[in-house]
């Protein structure tokens, strides 16, 4: 563990990137309260509603519609990874009620699994993060909050409850439900379950997609007690497990010898004690969280041979724990909210049932901790000028499975000007230095390597650094919105595998040089409560020494089209029905990673949704929601997802899934 030292935090940026468009149509320039500050549009904000309204099942239908935000892996679960700006969520903190998320078991499969239901909103950061966020957001932030018992119960009740369910056409169910309420004034609770049964889906060809089938099972429990007047204590379980039979990189199919379908099964455990104070009588407001998360993953081999060196009917994984506790408090200085605290993370990464410990294994464990003080808040300058200023102070500690140990520490400033123009236009500029130190390796590694060798972290490992730079806009005036950004991100140091042919085979994790990245977001819309529509552009251009980024960057990122978000709805308040329409399309693109000797082209697309939410009882009491997906049967691979393999002649992931006509039951009691 790393102690933690006293240190005068300078300040530095309460937020740097760009927004997007969760709903294009929506104002600007109205400001959205983000985790108790107002950070107005520079934070993309999928809401509870927008959740309830796509009726969304999974991370690719809950991000789908994002501006600069990419979900490949079709439409299995296990598959799906997410892409901010066409960088990797590896290079993201992803939080989930401010408990760090995801880690890295294997580069093969995706590590953030979401169930929408539970979800009161996903808050996405892009480029820099404000500085409370966490530790290591290189290139931005996604956070994820879950519902409470006050945001279910209706104004006049004390205990309600909630039934939910759904079939789709292609192909699947699920089935749940929810039980809150608040006793005596003093304690609030909520209990969620729901259960998913998806079987393998076709694509747009109608060509089933095998080994996509899954069952997943879903649970949330909260407790609030009030013990005084602006004290309360609170208590949170969260689970998740998904089970199917998947290939052992369960995003690429036809992949012959050590790539046999078998059994697994991924489970997450989330556990939260925590304590808030309001604040009061010249005391801060408090608000401290203690966590544990367990993330298991496990498969069994049941094929007719070795797999991964794993002999026939032998049963191995990963396991990812993290445990820690935030402290945020907030104390007014005048007229201005400032934010300080601080975390404490602990990592730990382990196999399940070795069988390379001891030698050139090691020990199949390794751990790392983060510690950090932080501050930010904003002064105005005028009455036309709004500086943000934040930043992190934090101390890294890593101790790999070779008996090696890394220790780096760093300040992490940030800054952003925004000047109203006039009541109607903005602009800002931002500008961010980030340090993350060297940490956990994904977690297969630390049983599975290339011929005799382990996976080795290089003697001279050291920290990564981002910089992010960040202009943009935003207009607002009766229907209108307007806003659009140019970025530019730097990451310096980036660490990376080498892999060397031998003989004998090995891998080593190593400094590999910078990644840069640049491009441009653009949007607008026309919303008069009625009527809606919105359209919006986005495009990046990510490097590695040069190179574009290709699909076999694994952790890092890949390169897509230009991205175009179109929307329309109407909404028909005397029948309480509101009609949606979304519109994906992706421009082809050509590019050549490093080390190929063609060019790579991945074709664009382009995909319809339909949607109608209708209320007949009002209020939400009842919520219908049918769905057409893929209105055309658009046969398609998302272009995030994992690409064209020559010595294959196929593309070795997912394609996207074909028409797919669904309606869902919700029911507020």
């Amino acid at each position: 563990m790393v102690n933690l030292k006293p240190l005068v935090i300078a300040l530095g940026l309460a937020y740097t990137s760009a927004g997007a468009w969760a709903d294009v149509g929506e104002r600007a320039l109205a400001p959205v309260l983000v985790s108790e500050q107002a950070y107005g549009d520079t934070t993309a904000v999928v809401s509870a509603d927008t959740l309830a309204r796509g009726a969304a099942r999974d991370a690719r239908e809950t991000l789908h519609n994002e501006t600069g935000v990419a979900v490949g892996g079709g439409g299995s679960a296990m598959a799906q990874k997410i892409y901010v700006r066409e960088i990797e969520d590896t290079l993201l903190t992803v939080t989930l009620d401010g408990v760090p998320q995801g880690g890295n078991a294997f580069h093969h499969q995706g590590r953030i699994l979401i169930d929408p239901h539970i979800l009161k909103q996903i808050e996405i950061d892009k480029g820099g993060t404000v500085a409370s966020v966490g530790p290591g957001g290189l290139a931005g932030s996604v956070r994820m909050t879950t519902k409470e018992a006050r945001d279910m119960l209706r104004p006049d009740q004390k205990i309600g409850g909630s039934l939910l369910g759904g079939v789709a056409s292609n192909d699947g169910w699920n089935a749940g439900g929810a039980v809150y309420g608040e006793v005596a004034e003093a304690f609030d609770f909520l209990l969620y379950a729901k259960h998913s049964d998806n079987g393998d889906y076709k694509d747009g060809r109608g060509i089933t997609q095998e080994k996509t089938a899954s069952t997943q099972d879903s649970q949330l429990a909260k407790l609030r007690w009030r013990l005084a007047p602006g004290h309360a204590l609170a208590f949170s379980y969260q689970g998740l497990q998904d089970e199917g039979t998947r290939y052992p990189r369960p995003h690429m199919t036809g992949i012959p010898g050590s790539n046999t379908p078998m059994p697994q099964k991924l489970a997450q455990q989330t556990l939260t004690a925590g304590y808030r104070f309001v604040g009061g009588g010249g005391i801060p407001a408090v608000d401290l969280t203690v966590f544990s998360d367990d993330v298991e993953n496990t498969r069994t081999n049941r094929g007719t041979g070795p797999v991964f060196g794993k002999a026939v009917g032998y049963s191995f994984g990963e396991r990812l724990e993290t445990s820690g506790v935030n402290l945020l408090l907030k104390s007014k200085i005048g007229t201005s909210l400032v934010r300080y605290g601080l975390n404490y993370h602990h990592r730990e990464a382990e196999a399940i049932n070795p069988t390379k410990r001891g030698g050139a294994g090691g020990t199949s464990r390794e751990q790392s901790d983060v510690s950090g003080l932080f501050a930010e808040g904003s002064i105005p300058l005028g009455s036309m000028l709004l500086l943000g200023l934040g930043g992190r102070y934090d101390w890294f500690s890593y101790e790999d499975n070779h008996g090696q140990r890394f220790v780096s520490s760093g300040f992490s400033p940030n800054a952003n000007l925004t000047l109203q123009a006039t009541d109607a236009l903005s602009f800002r500029l931002g500008a961010s230095h980030t340090v993350r130190g060297a940490g956990l390796k994904e977690a297969f590694m630390l049983d599975n390597g290339p011929g005799p060798l382990i996976y080795r972290n290089a003697a001279n490992l050291k920290e990564e650094t981002a910089n992010n730079i960040e202009l943009g806009f935003n207009y607002g005036a009766g229907p209108w919105s307007f806003k659009g950004s140019l970025f530019r991100m730097t990451i310096d140091d980036y660490i990376n595998l080498v892999y060397r042919s031998g003989p004998p085979a090995s891998a080593s994790r190593e400094n590999v040089g910078t990644v840069k990245s640049h491009g441009y977001e653009l949007g607008g819309g026309w919303n008069n409560g009625v009527v809606r529509a919105g359209l919006s552009v986005s495009d990046a251009k990510p490097m590695l020494n040069g190179a574009a980024l290709g699909d076999g960057d694994f952790s890092l990122g890949t390169t897509l089209g230009r991205s175009w978000q179109a929307s329309a709805g109407y909404n028909l308040a005397a029948w309480n029905v509101d009609f949606g329409w979304n519109i994906r399309s992706m421009q082809s693109v050509t590019y050549r990673p490093s080390g190929a000797t063609a060019d790579v082209r991945k074709p664009g697309y382009t995909v319809h949704d339909l949607s109608i939410n209708w209320l007949p009882m009002g209020k939400d009491k009842l919520r219908v929601t049918f769905g057409v997906y893929n209105l055309f049967d658009k046969f398609y691979y998302n272009q995030s997802t994992y690409g064209y393999s020559a010595g294959q002649g196929m593309v070795l992931g997912y394609a996207d899934p074909g028409r797919n006509v669904r309606l869902d039951l919700r029911w507020q009691f």
